[in-house]
């Protein structure tokens, strides 16, 4: 038998049938696909271990595109594929590696679209149905909500929002000037904090600005209405007064 630690917890992997507690001979399932956390399966090398997760994921395409999976001490691992007891180095990956994909900056054709839809007003669901070769709309709803949340999505929708904003003569600089007058010039220090908080929040302009773009666009954007231009100029949240 052996022993692993999974969370600070011990965990162990019985080598031989006959090493085998009671307790744990009456939790043993004979169907991998169907076993529960808790239960215990024989491993394809004859061993024996726990089930300590269990779940589903789906895929984007094909005629059986729920995939099951189970995590035992050792690994996780397709209930379709083989499963045994030799350790992985990462027991919560399916590889079983500790691979790390890297951080991709530019931006695939579909994802150029993407965003050029998001911009354009429409739905982030509809914008990655066509966008990407997909018709599932469920599928859709969870890709593109992932999707709107990468910092190399983010980028690309305020360059393309850059245009709109110049022609508006709204400038980073502008609004941060905006604000840095209401704080100098109100007398009350809670409008003057409010002001403030604001400068310190969108200091970090390359972050949050962002993220400002993707609640715009994350909803819809259709241009800027006249109130809205105003809203911009002089943010309601710390107007004199309020």
């Amino acid at each position: 038998m052996r022993h692993y630690k999974v969370k600070g917890l011990p965990h162990t992997v019985y080598d031989e049938y006959s090493e085998l507690p009671p307790d744990v001979v009456n939790r043993i399932t004979t169907d991998i696909e169907d076993a529960s956390v808790g239960e215990w399966i024989e491993a394809h090398d004859g061993c024996y271990m726990e089930v300590l997760r269990s779940g589903q994921m789906k895929k984007p395409k094909g005629k059986n595109r729920i995939i099951k999976y189970i995590g035992t001490c050792t690994g996780t691992y397709l209930t379709s594929g083989k499963v045994d007891s030799s350790r992985r180095k990462n027991i919560y990956t399916i590889s079983g590696q500790n691979t790390r994909t890297p951080i991709r900056e530019n931006l695939n054709k579909h994802e150029v679209l993407f965003v050029q839809y998001i911009v354009a007003g429409v739905q982030p669901v509809e914008a990655y149905l066509k966008a990407f070769p997909t018709k599932d709309p469920h599928y859709a709803n969870f890709k593109s909500s992932e999707l709107i949340k990468h910092t190399r999505i983010r980028k690309a929708m305020k360059k393309e929002l850059e245009p709109i904003l110049k022609e508006l003569g709204i400038t980073q600089e502008s609004v941060l000037e905006g604000i840095k007058t209401v704080a100098d010039a109100s007398e009350k220090d809670d409008t003057k904090l409010k002001a403030l908080f604001k400068l310190s929040d969108i200091l970090d302009l390359e972050d949050k600005s962002a993220a400002r773009v993707t609640q715009l666009t994350g909803i819809q954007f259709k241009g800027f209405s006249d109130k809205e231009l105003e809203e911009v100029e002089r943010p309601k949240e710390i107007t004199e007064g309020e």
